[in-house]
Protein backbone atom coordinates (compact mmCIF):
# COMPACT_ATOMS: atom_id res chain seq x y z
CA UNK A 1 0.00 0.00 0.00
CA UNK A 2 1.34 3.44 -0.92
CA UNK A 3 1.42 5.75 2.11
CA UNK A 4 2.49 8.84 0.17
CA UNK A 5 0.85 12.11 1.11
CA UNK A 6 -2.23 12.86 -1.03
CA UNK A 7 -2.41 15.89 -3.28
CA UNK A 8 -4.49 18.01 -0.90
CA UNK A 9 -2.05 17.38 1.96
CA UNK A 10 1.11 18.84 0.46
CA UNK A 11 2.54 21.17 -2.18
CA UNK A 12 2.90 19.73 -5.65
CA UNK A 13 5.96 17.93 -6.95
CA UNK A 14 7.40 21.02 -8.60
CA UNK A 15 7.62 22.78 -5.25
CA UNK A 16 9.04 19.68 -3.63
CA UNK A 17 11.97 19.72 -6.02
CA UNK A 18 13.07 23.34 -5.53
CA UNK A 19 13.82 25.60 -2.59
CA UNK A 20 11.58 28.51 -1.67
CA UNK A 21 13.77 31.52 -0.98
CA UNK A 22 11.28 33.22 1.36
CA UNK A 23 11.31 30.19 3.65
CA UNK A 24 15.09 30.23 3.84
CA UNK A 25 15.13 33.97 4.52
CA UNK A 26 12.61 33.52 7.34
CA UNK A 27 14.73 30.70 8.79
CA UNK A 28 17.74 33.02 8.85
CA UNK A 29 15.67 35.69 10.59
CA UNK A 30 14.65 33.08 13.17
CA UNK A 31 18.30 32.12 13.64
CA UNK A 32 19.16 35.73 14.44
CA UNK A 33 16.44 35.93 17.06
CA UNK A 34 17.43 32.61 18.63
CA UNK A 35 21.04 33.75 18.82
CA UNK A 36 20.01 36.98 20.57
CA UNK A 37 18.27 34.87 23.24
CA UNK A 38 20.68 31.96 23.63
CA UNK A 39 23.77 34.13 23.89
CA UNK A 40 22.78 35.27 27.40
CA UNK A 41 23.09 31.71 28.71
CA UNK A 42 26.79 32.02 27.89
CA UNK A 43 27.37 35.72 28.57
CA UNK A 44 25.42 36.03 31.84
CA UNK A 45 25.92 33.37 34.54
CA UNK A 46 22.92 34.76 36.46
CA UNK A 47 20.42 34.26 33.66
CA UNK A 48 18.96 31.07 35.19
CA UNK A 49 18.60 32.45 38.73
CA UNK A 50 15.44 34.43 38.08
CA UNK A 51 17.23 37.63 39.09
CA UNK A 52 19.16 40.27 37.20
CA UNK A 53 22.94 40.28 37.09
CA UNK A 54 24.23 42.43 40.01
CA UNK A 55 27.35 43.32 38.02
CA UNK A 56 25.40 45.07 35.25
CA UNK A 57 22.70 47.23 36.82
CA UNK A 58 23.02 50.56 35.02
CA UNK A 59 19.97 52.05 33.34
CA UNK A 60 21.45 51.22 29.94
CA UNK A 61 22.18 47.62 30.94
CA UNK A 62 18.62 47.06 32.15
CA UNK A 63 17.16 48.81 29.11
CA UNK A 64 19.09 46.53 26.74
CA UNK A 65 17.88 43.41 28.55
CA UNK A 66 14.36 44.86 28.50
CA UNK A 67 14.58 45.30 24.72
CA UNK A 68 15.78 41.71 24.33
CA UNK A 69 12.84 40.46 26.39
CA UNK A 70 10.35 42.51 24.39
CA UNK A 71 11.54 41.83 20.88
CA UNK A 72 13.28 38.44 21.05
CA UNK A 73 12.49 36.18 23.99
CA UNK A 74 9.93 33.42 23.31
CA UNK A 75 9.20 34.74 19.81
CA UNK A 76 11.80 33.29 17.52
CA UNK A 77 11.76 29.66 18.56
CA UNK A 78 8.05 29.83 17.69
CA UNK A 79 8.98 30.99 14.18
CA UNK A 80 11.70 28.34 13.96
CA UNK A 81 9.17 25.68 15.03
CA UNK A 82 6.57 26.98 12.57
CA UNK A 83 9.07 26.71 9.73
CA UNK A 84 10.05 23.22 10.90
CA UNK A 85 6.41 22.14 10.67
CA UNK A 86 6.15 23.76 7.25
CA UNK A 87 9.23 21.86 6.05
CA UNK A 88 7.75 18.51 7.08
CA UNK A 89 5.02 18.92 4.48
CA UNK A 90 7.56 19.80 1.81
CA UNK A 91 9.58 16.71 2.71
CA UNK A 92 6.47 14.54 2.49
CA UNK A 93 5.75 16.07 -0.90
CA UNK A 94 9.25 15.13 -1.98
CA UNK A 95 8.61 11.53 -0.96
CA UNK A 96 5.30 11.55 -2.81
CA UNK A 97 6.90 12.89 -6.00
CA UNK A 98 9.42 10.02 -5.78
CA UNK A 99 6.61 7.50 -5.35
CA UNK A 100 7.82 6.54 -1.86
CA UNK A 101 6.33 6.49 1.61
CA UNK A 102 7.16 9.46 3.77
CA UNK A 103 7.12 7.34 6.95
CA UNK A 104 10.61 5.71 6.82
CA UNK A 105 12.21 8.98 5.77
CA UNK A 106 10.60 10.93 8.59
CA UNK A 107 11.45 8.28 11.17
CA UNK A 108 15.10 8.31 10.15
CA UNK A 109 15.15 12.11 10.11
CA UNK A 110 13.63 12.21 13.61
CA UNK A 111 16.23 9.73 14.84
CA UNK A 112 18.97 11.89 13.33
CA UNK A 113 17.63 15.00 15.07
CA UNK A 114 17.47 13.18 18.40
CA UNK A 115 21.09 12.01 18.10
CA UNK A 116 22.35 15.44 17.03
CA UNK A 117 20.27 17.06 19.77
CA UNK A 118 21.72 14.80 22.45
CA UNK A 119 25.25 15.64 21.34
CA UNK A 120 24.43 19.36 21.20
CA UNK A 121 22.70 19.38 24.59
CA UNK A 122 25.40 17.43 26.41
CA UNK A 123 28.55 18.91 24.94
CA UNK A 124 27.71 22.36 23.55
CA UNK A 125 24.58 23.98 25.01
CA UNK A 126 22.16 22.49 27.51
CA UNK A 127 19.31 24.52 25.99
CA UNK A 128 19.12 22.33 22.87
CA UNK A 129 15.79 22.15 21.02
CA UNK A 130 16.64 19.57 18.32
CA UNK A 131 15.90 16.51 20.45
CA UNK A 132 12.47 17.96 21.19
CA UNK A 133 11.91 18.61 17.49
CA UNK A 134 12.81 15.03 16.64
CA UNK A 135 10.33 13.60 19.16
CA UNK A 136 7.57 16.13 18.43
CA UNK A 137 8.00 15.43 14.73
CA UNK A 138 6.85 11.87 15.38
CA UNK A 139 3.53 13.23 16.66
CA UNK A 140 3.21 15.31 13.51
CA UNK A 141 3.95 12.25 11.38
CA UNK A 142 1.30 10.22 13.17
CA UNK A 143 -1.33 12.91 12.51
CA UNK A 144 -0.17 13.96 9.04
CA UNK A 145 -3.59 13.33 7.46
CA UNK A 146 -5.15 16.07 9.60
CA UNK A 147 -6.85 18.81 7.59
CA UNK A 148 -5.39 22.29 7.40
CA UNK A 149 -8.30 23.70 9.38
CA UNK A 150 -8.04 21.06 12.10
CA UNK A 151 -4.28 21.60 12.31
CA UNK A 152 -4.81 25.34 12.84
CA UNK A 153 -7.37 24.69 15.58
CA UNK A 154 -5.07 22.16 17.26
CA UNK A 155 -2.25 24.70 17.18
CA UNK A 156 -4.40 27.27 18.94
CA UNK A 157 -5.60 24.81 21.58
CA UNK A 158 -2.08 23.58 22.37
CA UNK A 159 -0.51 27.01 22.64
CA UNK A 160 -3.48 28.48 24.51
CA UNK A 161 -3.65 25.65 27.01
CA UNK A 162 0.09 25.70 27.70
CA UNK A 163 0.05 29.47 28.04
CA UNK A 164 -2.71 29.38 30.65
CA UNK A 165 -1.05 26.55 32.58
CA UNK A 166 2.30 28.37 32.65
CA UNK A 167 0.61 31.60 33.67
CA UNK A 168 -1.15 29.88 36.58
CA UNK A 169 2.05 28.17 37.71
CA UNK A 170 3.85 31.50 37.60
CA UNK A 171 1.21 33.24 39.70
CA UNK A 172 1.33 30.46 42.29
CA UNK A 173 5.13 30.58 42.39
CA UNK A 174 5.18 34.36 42.69
CA UNK A 175 2.69 34.23 45.59
CA UNK A 176 4.95 31.88 47.57
CA UNK A 177 8.32 33.30 46.56
CA UNK A 178 10.19 35.56 49.00
CA UNK A 179 11.02 39.04 47.77
CA UNK A 180 14.72 39.89 47.44
CA UNK A 181 15.98 43.34 48.31
CA UNK A 182 18.96 45.03 46.68
CA UNK A 183 21.33 43.79 49.38
CA UNK A 184 20.02 40.24 48.92
CA UNK A 185 20.52 40.49 45.17
CA UNK A 186 24.22 41.08 45.68
CA UNK A 187 24.53 37.69 47.41
CA UNK A 188 22.65 35.60 44.84
CA UNK A 189 25.23 33.19 43.39
CA UNK A 190 25.52 32.62 39.65
CA UNK A 191 23.70 29.58 38.29
CA UNK A 192 26.91 27.96 37.05
CA UNK A 193 30.58 28.70 36.52
CA UNK A 194 31.30 29.29 32.84
CA UNK A 195 34.72 30.72 33.55
CA UNK A 196 36.18 27.49 34.88
CA UNK A 197 38.30 24.97 33.05
CA UNK A 198 36.84 23.18 30.01
CA UNK A 199 36.27 20.10 32.17
CA UNK A 200 34.36 22.18 34.72
CA UNK A 201 32.27 23.89 32.05
CA UNK A 202 31.45 20.57 30.43
CA UNK A 203 30.53 19.02 33.78
CA UNK A 204 28.18 21.93 34.58
CA UNK A 205 26.56 21.69 31.15
CA UNK A 206 26.00 17.95 31.51
CA UNK A 207 24.55 18.43 35.00
CA UNK A 208 22.12 21.08 33.75
CA UNK A 209 21.05 19.19 30.64
CA UNK A 210 18.55 16.77 32.27
CA UNK A 211 16.66 19.67 33.85
CA UNK A 212 16.56 21.77 30.68
CA UNK A 213 15.68 18.70 28.59
CA UNK A 214 12.63 18.06 30.77
CA UNK A 215 11.67 21.71 30.40
CA UNK A 216 12.14 21.51 26.63
CA UNK A 217 10.04 18.35 26.34
CA UNK A 218 7.16 19.15 28.66
CA UNK A 219 6.97 22.96 28.48
CA UNK A 220 8.42 23.96 25.14
CA UNK A 221 7.49 20.64 23.52
CA UNK A 222 3.70 21.20 23.39
CA UNK A 223 4.25 24.82 22.32
CA UNK A 224 6.61 23.67 19.57
CA UNK A 225 4.04 21.07 18.52
CA UNK A 226 1.44 23.82 18.29
CA UNK A 227 3.78 25.83 16.06
CA UNK A 228 4.44 22.66 14.02
CA UNK A 229 0.71 22.30 13.42
CA UNK A 230 0.44 25.96 12.44
CA UNK A 231 3.25 25.43 9.94
CA UNK A 232 1.62 22.24 8.66
CA UNK A 233 -1.67 24.08 8.18
CA UNK A 234 -0.03 26.89 6.21
CA UNK A 235 2.05 24.44 4.15
CA UNK A 236 -1.05 22.45 3.17
CA UNK A 237 -2.54 25.71 1.94
CA UNK A 238 0.80 26.63 0.26
CA UNK A 239 0.72 30.04 1.91
CA UNK A 240 4.34 31.02 1.25
CA UNK A 241 4.51 29.56 -2.26
CA UNK A 242 1.27 31.14 -3.43
CA UNK A 243 1.85 34.36 -1.52
CA UNK A 244 -0.59 36.28 0.63
CA UNK A 245 -2.16 39.41 -0.79
CA UNK A 246 -0.79 42.77 0.28
CA UNK A 247 -4.12 43.54 1.97
CA UNK A 248 -3.96 40.31 4.01
CA UNK A 249 -0.39 41.00 5.08
CA UNK A 250 -1.27 44.58 6.04
CA UNK A 251 -4.16 43.31 8.16
CA UNK A 252 -1.88 40.74 9.77
CA UNK A 253 0.67 43.40 10.64
CA UNK A 254 -1.94 45.93 11.75
CA UNK A 255 -3.71 43.53 14.11
CA UNK A 256 -1.12 40.99 15.28
CA UNK A 257 1.84 43.31 15.76
CA UNK A 258 0.22 45.79 18.21
CA UNK A 259 -1.35 43.01 20.29
CA UNK A 260 1.92 41.12 20.51
CA UNK A 261 3.96 44.25 21.21
CA UNK A 262 1.78 45.44 24.10
CA UNK A 263 1.96 42.01 25.74
CA UNK A 264 5.72 41.85 25.11
CA UNK A 265 6.18 45.20 26.86
CA UNK A 266 4.42 43.78 29.93
CA UNK A 267 6.53 40.63 29.72
CA UNK A 268 9.75 42.64 29.49
CA UNK A 269 8.74 44.86 32.40
CA UNK A 270 8.05 41.89 34.68
CA UNK A 271 11.33 40.20 33.81
CA UNK A 272 13.65 43.18 33.95
CA UNK A 273 12.08 45.75 36.27
CA UNK A 274 10.34 43.49 38.80
CA UNK A 275 12.28 40.20 38.79
CA UNK A 276 11.85 36.97 40.68
CA UNK A 277 11.47 33.43 39.34
CA UNK A 278 7.68 33.45 39.78
CA UNK A 279 7.16 36.58 37.71
CA UNK A 280 9.58 35.27 35.11
CA UNK A 281 7.27 32.28 34.75
CA UNK A 282 4.28 34.64 34.57
CA UNK A 283 6.09 36.55 31.82
CA UNK A 284 6.74 33.27 30.01
CA UNK A 285 3.03 32.47 30.21
CA UNK A 286 2.16 35.88 28.78
CA UNK A 287 4.66 35.45 25.95
CA UNK A 288 3.38 31.93 25.25
CA UNK A 289 -0.14 33.25 24.80
CA UNK A 290 0.77 36.37 22.82
CA UNK A 291 4.21 35.64 21.35
CA UNK A 292 2.70 34.00 18.26
CA UNK A 293 0.91 37.28 17.56
CA UNK A 294 4.13 39.31 17.58
CA UNK A 295 5.87 36.58 15.57
CA UNK A 296 3.09 36.68 12.98
CA UNK A 297 3.51 40.44 12.81
CA UNK A 298 7.22 40.03 12.19
CA UNK A 299 6.55 37.54 9.39
CA UNK A 300 3.97 39.82 7.82
CA UNK A 301 6.38 42.75 7.88
CA UNK A 302 9.17 40.69 6.34
CA UNK A 303 6.98 39.27 3.59
CA UNK A 304 5.84 42.79 2.73
CA UNK A 305 9.43 44.00 2.76
CA UNK A 306 10.54 41.11 0.52
CA UNK A 307 8.26 42.49 -2.21
CA UNK A 308 10.25 45.71 -2.45
CA UNK A 309 13.57 46.13 -4.23
CA UNK A 310 15.60 46.68 -1.01
CA UNK A 311 13.61 43.87 0.60
CA UNK A 312 14.51 41.45 -2.16
CA UNK A 313 18.16 42.28 -1.61
CA UNK A 314 17.71 41.58 2.12
CA UNK A 315 15.87 38.34 1.34
CA UNK A 316 18.68 37.20 -0.94
CA UNK A 317 21.28 38.08 1.71
CA UNK A 318 19.44 36.15 4.44
CA UNK A 319 18.48 33.06 2.43
CA UNK A 320 21.88 31.30 2.37
CA UNK A 321 22.07 31.30 6.18
CA UNK A 322 18.56 29.86 6.33
CA UNK A 323 19.48 27.21 3.80
CA UNK A 324 22.21 26.12 6.25
CA UNK A 325 19.98 26.58 9.31
CA UNK A 326 21.02 23.41 11.14
CA UNK A 327 24.74 24.01 10.63
CA UNK A 328 24.39 27.65 11.67
CA UNK A 329 22.29 26.80 14.74
CA UNK A 330 24.95 24.39 15.99
CA UNK A 331 27.73 26.73 14.87
CA UNK A 332 26.31 29.48 17.07
CA UNK A 333 26.71 27.24 20.12
CA UNK A 334 30.29 26.39 19.18
CA UNK A 335 31.20 30.07 18.76
CA UNK A 336 29.51 31.12 22.00
CA UNK A 337 31.28 28.31 23.85
CA UNK A 338 34.63 29.49 22.50
CA UNK A 339 33.97 33.16 23.18
CA UNK A 340 32.39 33.11 26.62
CA UNK A 341 33.54 30.00 28.49
CA UNK A 342 36.73 28.39 29.71
CA UNK A 343 36.97 26.62 26.36
CA UNK A 344 38.17 29.90 24.86
CA UNK A 345 38.22 33.61 25.73
CA UNK A 346 36.22 33.34 28.97
CA UNK A 347 34.21 36.50 28.34
CA UNK A 348 31.31 35.38 30.52
CA UNK A 349 30.21 38.17 32.88
CA UNK A 350 32.86 40.44 31.34
CA UNK A 351 30.80 42.12 28.60
CA UNK A 352 27.95 44.59 29.27
CA UNK A 353 24.57 43.80 27.70
CA UNK A 354 25.00 46.20 24.78
CA UNK A 355 28.33 44.56 23.98
CA UNK A 356 26.70 41.12 24.17
CA UNK A 357 24.20 42.17 21.51
CA UNK A 358 27.08 43.52 19.45
CA UNK A 359 28.81 40.15 19.63
CA UNK A 360 25.58 38.45 18.56
CA UNK A 361 25.37 40.78 15.56
CA UNK A 362 28.99 40.00 14.61
CA UNK A 363 28.40 36.24 14.90
CA UNK A 364 25.33 36.47 12.68
CA UNK A 365 27.12 38.67 10.14
CA UNK A 366 29.96 36.16 9.98
CA UNK A 367 27.43 33.37 9.43
CA UNK A 368 25.76 35.34 6.64
CA UNK A 369 29.07 35.83 4.85
CA UNK A 370 30.22 32.24 5.33
CA UNK A 371 26.83 30.90 4.23
CA UNK A 372 26.87 33.09 1.12
CA UNK A 373 30.27 31.68 0.19
CA UNK A 374 29.24 28.11 0.99
CA UNK A 375 26.02 27.98 -1.07
CA UNK A 376 27.84 29.22 -4.15
CA UNK A 377 29.76 25.93 -4.04
CA UNK A 378 27.49 23.42 -2.31
CA UNK A 379 23.79 22.64 -2.01
CA UNK A 380 23.90 21.42 1.61
CA UNK A 381 25.75 22.46 4.72
CA UNK A 382 27.83 19.87 6.59
CA UNK A 383 25.13 19.09 9.18
CA UNK A 384 22.36 19.26 6.56
CA UNK A 385 24.27 16.72 4.48
CA UNK A 386 24.67 14.45 7.50
CA UNK A 387 20.98 14.65 8.41
CA UNK A 388 19.95 14.19 4.79
CA UNK A 389 22.17 11.13 4.57
CA UNK A 390 20.36 9.65 7.58
CA UNK A 391 16.97 10.62 6.15
CA UNK A 392 17.58 8.97 2.77
CA UNK A 393 19.85 6.28 4.26
CA UNK A 394 22.70 6.92 1.89
CA UNK A 395 26.16 8.43 1.93
CA UNK A 396 26.05 12.14 2.85
CA UNK A 397 26.91 14.53 0.03
CA UNK A 398 27.25 18.29 -0.11
CA UNK A 399 25.74 18.45 -3.62
CA UNK A 400 25.77 21.42 -5.95
CA UNK A 401 24.19 24.86 -5.56
CA UNK A 402 20.34 24.84 -5.38
CA UNK A 403 17.72 26.55 -7.49
CA UNK A 404 15.14 28.66 -5.72
CA UNK A 405 11.53 28.98 -6.76
CA UNK A 406 10.49 32.55 -7.43
CA UNK A 407 7.32 34.40 -8.32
Amino acid sequence: MNNAVPHDAAPDARLASSRVIELDALRAFALLGILCVNIWFFADPYVMTGNSNPDFQSAQDVAVRFAVSVFFEAKFYILFSFLFGYSFVLQWASAASAGQSEVPRTLRRAAGLVIIGLFHGLFLFHGDILLTYGLVGLVLLGTRMISARAAAVTAGVLVGTMGLVILLLGLLTAAMEPTLGESDLQTVPPAFDLAGSPVTVLAHNISLYPMTMIDALFLQGPIALGAFYAGLSCAKNRVIERGLSRRTLMMLVGIALPIGLVAALLQGYLVNYVGGMGLQVVAFGISTLTGPSLTAGYVGLLLLLFRTRPGRALRNALAPAGQLALSNYLGQSVLMLLLFTGFGLTLTNQVPPLGVLGIAALIFLAQLLLSFWWVRKFRYGPMEALLRGATYWRKPTLGSAPKYSSR
